[in-house]
C-alpha cells in the first residue's frame, strides 16, 4: 500500500508553443513529473514531446548542437529563448514596475517578474 502513488486528479501533459513565459510551463511539467513520477532522466524527453510550433523547432536546433540535456540545462535554456527580457538585475526590475496603464495590467507584470528574483528576505517583501 506504501508503494503505490497517491490517487489524484488526472493531470494532462502541459503544452508549450513558444509564445507564452515558459516558467508556467516548467512548472506545470515539474508538477506533473512529481504526480507521474517521471524518472529524472525521461524528464527532458517527454518536455521536449509537449512543444508545439516555433518551440518546437528552437528544440531540434538545441537538440542537434547540444545533444539531450539535464533538465536543469533544458529550463536554463527555454527561459534564455522564450522568457521574458529581463535584466541583470530582477530585484531591481521589479521594484523599477511601475503602472502606467491599468492595474489588472500592472499586476500581471508585476507577478511575472515576481517569481525570477528567487527568495525574497522580509525587507524585500515590504
Amino acid at each position: 500500500m506504501g508503494d503505490r502513488p497517491p490517487q489524484f486528479q488526472k493531470l494532462d501533459s502541459p503544452k508549450f508553443d513558444g509564445m507564452s513565459d515558459p516558467l508556467a510551463f516548467l512548472n506545470r511539467c515539474e508538477s506533473y513529473f512529481h504526480q507521474r513520477r517521471i524518472a529524472v532522466e525521461e524528464q527532458v524527453w517527454m518536455a521536449s514531446y509537449n512543444l508545439e510550433a516555433g518551440a518546437q523547432m528552437w528544440y531540434l536546433q538545441v537538440q542537434q548542437d547540444e545533444g539531450t540535456q539535464s533538465w536543469r540545462r533544458f529550463s536554463e535554456l527555454l527561459n534564455l529563448r522564450f522568457g521574458p527580457l529581463i535584466q541583470s538585475n530582477p530585484l531591481g526590475e521589479l521594484m523599477a514596475c511601475k503602472r502606467t496603464s491599468s492595474v489588472s495590467e500592472y499586476q500581471d507584470r508585476f507577478e511575472a517578474l515576481l517569481p525570477r528574483i528567487g527568495m525574497l528576505t522580509e525587507a524585500q517583501h515590504v
